[in-house]
C-alpha cells in the first residue's frame, strides 16, 4: 500500500485544488470529504474514487477491500484537512450530476454565499423530505468543507443541482409546482395566515444574506411569504427562515 509522507506530492497538491476550488471540482467531477463518518456514507452510496488516511485509522474503515487506499503522514493529513484538528481520514468522491426529483417538495438557493447556511439549508431540506436543493451558479459550492461539515452527512440524502433559476422555475410551474417567495414587501402574506396542501408541489426559493430574491425572480413566485417577528429583530439567518417554513409546508 502506497504511503505519502511529503506535503509537495503531486496528488497532495491536487487533493487540496479539488478541496477548495469549485471550478476545478466541476473539471475533475471530484469532491474532497473528511471524517470517518462522511467517508462510511460516501461508502455506502459507492462514489468513493481514493481514500486517503492515517495507519491508525485504517481498521476503523468497514467495506474498503475494492477502494484504492493511500496512507498518509500526520504532517499530510494536516495539510489536506479544512480544519485545526482532524481525524485522519479523508476521500476524493466522484461528482455525480444529481437528477431533480419531481416527486417532492424543491428548494432554490439564490445567490447563497455563506457556507454555514447553505450546509444548514442542505440538511433542513433532508430532513423535511425536499429531496432535491437547485441552486444558482453564483451560491457557494454544494462541496466546500465548510458547507459539508454542516451537512451533518446529509447532503448524502439529496439531489444538489446547480442551475438556471428563472429556467428552472418556467420548468417547475409547467409541472404544476407552486413557488413559494421571501420577498419582504407590501405584497408578502402573513406566513402564518398561509395553509399549505399536502397534495400541492412547492418549490421555496431562498435569497442571498444580504441581498434576499434577485428581481428577476419577483414575477415567478406565486405565494409571497414573510415570518412575523419580534419588533425587536430585524430579519431572521436565511438558514433559520429556510429552515421554519420547510418544516411548516412538511408537517
Amino acid at each position: 500500500m502506497e504511503k505519502i509522507t511529503s506535503t509537495s506530492n503531486n496528488k497532495i497538491k491536487e487533493i487540496v485544488k479539488i478541496r477548495d476550488d469549485k471550478k476545478f471540482q466541476s473539471e475533475k467531477k471530484a469532491f474532497f470529504i473528511e471524517g470517518l463518518h462522511m467517508v462510511e456514507e460516501a461508502i455506502k452510496r459507492n462514489i468513493v474514487f481514493e481514500i486517503f488516511t492515517k495507519e491508525n485509522m485504517l481498521e476503523r474503515i468497514e467495506n474498503v477491500n475494492e477502494i484504492r487506499t493511500t496512507l498518509i503522514s500526520d504532517s499530510v493529513a494536516e495539510k489536506i484537512s479544512s480544519t485545526k484538528t482532524n481525524q485522519g481520514i479523508f476521500a476524493i468522491c466522484e461528482l455525480i450530476e444529481n437528477e431533480i426529483d419531481y416527486s417532492e417538495n424543491i428548494l432554490l438557493l439564490d445567490q447563497i454565499q455563506d457556507p454555514g447556511n447553505m450546509g444548514t439549508l442542505i440538511r433542513s431540506a433532508a430532513c423535511f423530505n425536499f429531496q432535491t436543493v437547485i441552486a444558482s451558479s453564483n451560491s457557494v459550492s454544494f462541496y466546500n468543507p465548510k458547507v459539508l461539515r454542516s451537512t451533518q452527512g446529509n447532503l448524502f440524502s439529496v439531489n444538489l443541482v446547480n442551475d438556471d433559476l428563472i429556467k428552472t422555475i418556467n420548468n417547475l410551474k409547467q409541472k404544476n409546482f407552486l413557488i413559494i417567495g421571501t420577498v419582504l414587501n407590501n405584497d408578502s402574506k402573513p406566513f402564518k395566515k398561509t395553509e399549505f396542501n399536502q397534495n400541492q408541489k412547492y418549490a421555496l426559493i431562498i435569497g442571498n444574506e444580504a441581498k434576499g430574491i434577485n428581481h428577476d425572480l419577483y414575477s415567478l413566485i406565486d405565494i409571497n411569504i414573510n415570518i412575523e417577528m419580534s419588533n425587536e429583530v430585524e430579519s431572521l439567518n436565511a438558514a433559520i427562515a429556510g429552515s421554519i417554513i420547510m418544516y411548516n409546508i412538511k408537517k
